[in-house]
């Protein structure tokens, strides 16, 4: 709804409207954190300690990754022939799936062709 005189908006709505955009700009920009964000300066002993923090657990991943695959390697090396085909299957199937595609586009159609029979 708007206040018209002779098809034009008075000058205090217009002041208004103003007044009210300024006073939405300043409190948005008095809301904003305007300082700059300085990096707060390490000494050289806490950036050492921090490096050795960082490679420490980077070890620690590592090595908690080789036993992971040495386990699986092991168990996989304790099964039977026939048990092991099933595995080396599932472990082929499982990257299709990751891959997020276990068959090509064309295989998909042809099958989807084929079920409408």
């Amino acid at each position: 709804m708007e206040l018209r005189v002779n098809g034009k908006i008075p000058g205090v709505v217009k002041r208004g409207v103003v007044l009210c955009f300024t006073i939405a700009s300043l409190t948005v920009l008095l809301e904003m954190d305007l300082r700059a964000n300085a990096q707060i300066e390490l000494s050289r002993s806490q950036r050492k300690e921090l490096k050795k923090r960082t490679k420490n657990s980077q070890n620690i991943i590592g090595d908690l990754e080789n036993n992971y695959l040495n386990k699986q390697e092991n168990h996989y090396k304790l099964q039977d022939r026939k048990t092991r085909r099933i595995m080396r299957r599932g472990q082929k199937q499982a990257r299709k799936q990751a891959s997020r595609r276990s068959q090509p586009w064309f295989k998909r159609l042809i099958f989807r062709w084929k079920s409408r029979e």
